[in-house]
């Protein structure tokens, strides 16, 4: 089977943490890396976003990453790709002709690339299958409460139309986690047969547990001191306002934030963010305890999140939320925000805590909570959970039988039963604590 992917902003090959990279980079690189593995050939089309980038790479035998000329080839900001996906389509078909490539399928990644994805597929006749990695209008529900200011309203509605029309058109469209399903079927209305739900996964080679003192040592971390962390993009969103008003409520424990830009641009962005966050820890006089270390390739990520105590995620919102497993992978408990797929992420008095977004009172006694208990009582069960649901071989298996599935329909093995559904369901309306049950797919 020969599959254009299309990662149109989320380079997979870009640095991990950085301005625009997160948890979209990591799941494109690794299931098109698998796939290739299955004897699959994946071409993953993302934009070029700098000079200095070969256009095409061979990550590996089956896999290349090809970066497509649109707009200028520096940063540019995710919500102006709009105008410039004509010209992304218009090289796309350019590689296409040139190499005479026959693709099976179009597999497209976010809003953007499923317009993409769309001209394509109707062009060469081709099943469509999409993942959202964020849902439009959800996002914007978020945003309108914590960041009215960045509320671009005719955007949205531009999104939310063209999210509507790529849930109709799929042959089908991939989720991440029941929840996301949940809401993909009540905001698009599509058959709840035309949803697909296989979970992101996780190198459970790469983030496993260590000893903690021989990294602490090794990372220049306090050994007497509960050491927080948190990973992801400095961004309002992501909720570490909360997480550092929290620390005055957490005492003597440091906070440490792994994340940040790595090109001019993207750090220039990084500094309005980060400043404002310095100043809620100097009004919250917790300053000499909240340490920023900026973007970390992977294979560091995974020692200091083994190094951690607690790993925190308090977004506002979270599609689905990578940050939790790779944690959980280390043996590392986690305190996430009870919103979007951390609902099922995270199981509530085993692998961790949930606690209400925004609050950061309700934040810090959960922290307290793992930290008086002790990291070793949630390690087991964090890894143990990991493994079960999220191994990346099981869930690169699963993606190439379903993809297989489009091209010659029949049942899918992996799907969620109609008793998981009616579950997911009534859960969502109750606001029950959810268990790993919810991914016996």
């Amino acid at each position: 089977m020969r599959i254009l992917m299309v990662s149109d902003h989320a380079d997979p090959l870009a640095k991990i943490g950085s301005k625009e990279s997160g948890g979209q980079n990591i799941y494109v690189m690794n299931i098109a890396k698998l796939l290739a593995k299955h004897g699959h050939q994946v071409d993953v089309y993302t934009r070029w976003d700098q000079p200095s980038k070969q256009e095409v790479v061979q990550v590996s035998a089956g896999f290349r990453v090809i970066r497509v000329k649109a707009g200028p080839k520096g940063y540019m900001p995710r919500d102006d790709f709009l105008k410039i996906i004509p010209e992304f389509i218009a090289r796309v078909k350019e590689r296409i002709e040139l190499e005479a490539i026959s693709y099976d399928v179009v597999f497209s990644n976010y809003w953007f690339s499923g317009v993409i994805g769309l001209e394509l597929a109707k062009q060469y006749d081709l099943p469509q299958t999409h993942v959202y990695h964020s849902i439009g209008q959800i996002r914007y529900e978020t945003l309108k409460d914590v960041q009215p200011q960045s509320v671009d309203n005719n955007l949205f509605r531009i999104r939310n139309m063209w999210e509507k029309r790529i849930a109709q058109a799929c042959a089908n469209v991939l989720t991440t986690s029941p929840v996301e399903r949940a809401d993909i079927q009540r905001l698009f209305g599509i058959d709840e047969q035309k949803i697909t739900c296989i979970p992101i996964g996780v190198d459970l080679k790469l983030f496993r547990p260590r000893s903690m003192a021989t990294l602490r040592q090794k990372l220049k971390l306090p050994q007497d001191r509960p050491v927080v962390l948190f990973v992801g993009r400095l961004e309002l969103r992501k909720g570490i306002g909360t997480l550092i008003k929290s620390l005055a409520d957490i005492p003597k424990a440091e906070l440490y934030i792994v994340g940040g830009g790595a090109g001019k641009a993207a750090q220039q962005l990084d500094t309005i963010e980060k400043t404002r966050l310095q100043k809620i820890a100097e009004d919250m006089h917790v300053t000499n305890r909240v340490h920023f270390l900026g973007a970390k390739q992977q294979a560091q990520v995974a020692l200091y999140y083994a190094a951690a105590d607690v790993c925190v995620v308090p977004s506002y919102y979270e599609p689905f939320g990578i940050v939790p497993i790779e944690a959980m992978a280390t043996g590392t408990p986690v305190v996430a925000s009870r919103t979007g797929g951390m609902r099922f992420t995270v199981v509530e008095d085993e692998t961790g805590h949930l606690a209400k977004p925004k609050d950061h009172k309700d934040l810090a006694s959960k922290i307290n909570l793992v930290l008086e208990r002790g990291k070793e009582a949630y390690t087991k069960a964090a890894r143990r959970y990991v493994q079960q649901y999220f191994s990346w071989p099981k869930i690169a298996k699963d993606t190439s039988d379903f993809l297989q599935s489009l091209i010659t329909p029949r049942q899918s093995s992996f799907e969620l039963d109609t008793a998981t559904n009616a579950e997911v369901s009534a859960t969502e309306s109750r606001g029950d604590k959810t268990t790993g049950s919810l991914f016996s797919i």
